[in-house]
């Protein structure tokens, strides 16, 4: 105990009063909003197939997250001529998470597209905001390892929370979950209002106009490190987006698995997502985000090749596990490369990111469900993890070529 307290008066010394205060908020928000987590973004999809959603529906499900992101661009130019990004962030939290209320009530799959269609639009605003807030949360020699304490507190909440929530659903439908996630959301990010990031003016490079979508793509154009990574993201992100809904479908339809069994492989997923937010933070301020970035290119390629060739429980645990992995650098690693390769830009380049998961991400899920009642499984699986290995190739073998002081000493 004395160990715990003075490695936290430690930390409240190194950081000041500023980040210790944002450190406090944004974990006891984070922790809230777990529960909120667990449940709208792993339960979601398999509660609506059980309240009858066909495979096209499960592939707008799966889509939802992408099609919200399509013109975060347009809102990221906007949000940078703003000196404060936080009322981009609270506001459309709000209005999403009190959405889950409306399929805890009526539970049908209209219903539950509908809102996850809704949901995600407001997430597409939200989502360049973070990225332009947290660099004024944190000073940036602890950024990645409070980036990553944080979500380690979380992990912890989520591994026992999964396993509940699928009794909690066997036990007594979706509706009680539903409303519990979306009473826990609403305060969570009530809580989060109360961080107290540094105002700054307008970005200095285009502060009397917002950026066309034109004049960021020449971001991509001017800088050879960062096109190298949209490619890769593009074809691990695709393939990885092609499989997401196969995954449904297979544990759901095909293993007939309960909500209990979904919530030991959601566990096992955050246990691993646990672990690597531990490690990937360290290794960001350590070493570096780009070397966490090829391990989570890697972890997205072989998740179908299990589903493909197993194609059972175990299977889907272990790929659970290993999908956390991948989902923990997706959110972490990337997150803080971008910061490195676009300072004072990173709410326009974490749009153009986005925009490009949208793109994918909208056509990749109808595309694969679509197939999925003419074509095999397997196949479709084999063809995700394909993408996924070009991507990782291509990240890996023409990133050791790019220069790495484009914006770092230059």
């Amino acid at each position: 105990m004395n160990a715990m307290k003075s490695l936290v008066s430690t930390l409240r010394l190194q950081l000041g009063p500023r980040a210790w205060h944002n450190f406090c908020f944004d974990a006891s928000a984070s922790v809230l909003f777990s529960f909120f987590n667990v449940v709208f973004n792993q339960f979601y999809i398999p509660m609506a197939i059980q309240q009858g959603a066909s495979n096209i529906q499960v592939g707008l499900l799966s889509a939802a997250p992408a099609i919200g992101l399509l013109f975060s661009p347009i809102w990221a130019g906007w949000i940078e001529r703003r000196p404060d990004p936080k009322p981009f962030i609270v506001m459309p939290n709000l209005i999403a998470r009190a959405l889950i209320i409306l399929p805890a009530f009526f539970g049908v799959p209209l219903i539950y597209v509908a809102v996850a269609l809704m949901f995600h639009m407001m997430m597409g605003i939200q989502a360049p905001a973070y990225a332009s807030l947290v660099v004024r949360m944190y000073p940036p020699e602890h950024r990645g390892k409070l980036m990553g304490n944080v979500r380690v507190a979380m992990g912890i909440i989520m591994i026992p929370t999964a396993f509940l929530i699928g009794k909690w659903t066997d036990a007594a439908g979706p509706s009680g979950p539903l409303l519990f996630a979306s009473v826990t959301g609403i305060v969570s990010i009530l809580v989060f209002a109360k961080v107290k990031a540094r105002k700054e003016a307008p970005s200095r490079l285009n502060a009397a106009k917002r950026a066309s979508i034109k004049e960021q793509l020449q971001l991509i154009k001017q800088n050879r490190e960062m096109a190298i990574f949209f490619i890769a993201c593009t074809f691990t992100g695709f393939g990885n987006i092609i499989a997401q809904p196969l995954y449904q479908i297979i544990q759901v339809n095909w293993l007939e698995m309960t909500n209990t069994e979904i919530g030991i492989a959601r566990a096992t997923y955050f246990t691993c997502l646990l672990v690597s937010y531990f490690v990937a933070g360290r290794v960001i301020d350590k070493l570096s985000a780009k070397h966490t970035v090829a391990y989570g290119l890697a972890a997205f390629a072989i998740v179908p090749i299990l589903y493909a060739i197993f194609g059972n429980v175990p299977a889907v645990v272990v790929g659970s596990g290993i999908q956390g992995l991948g989902d923990a650098i997706w959110d972490l690693g990337f997150l803080a490369y971008v910061f490195r390769l676009a300072p004072g830009r990173e709410a326009v380049v974490f749009g153009l990111h986005l925009m490009l998961f949208g793109i994918r991400g909208s056509a990749g899920p109808l595309l694969s469900t679509s197939l999925s009642e003419t074509v095999p499984l397997n196949w479709l699986l084999f063809a995700a993890a394909l993408f996924g290995a070009i991507g990782v190739l291509t990240f890996v073998l023409h990133g050791r070529s790019v220069k790495t002081g484009i914006v770092e000493g230059s």
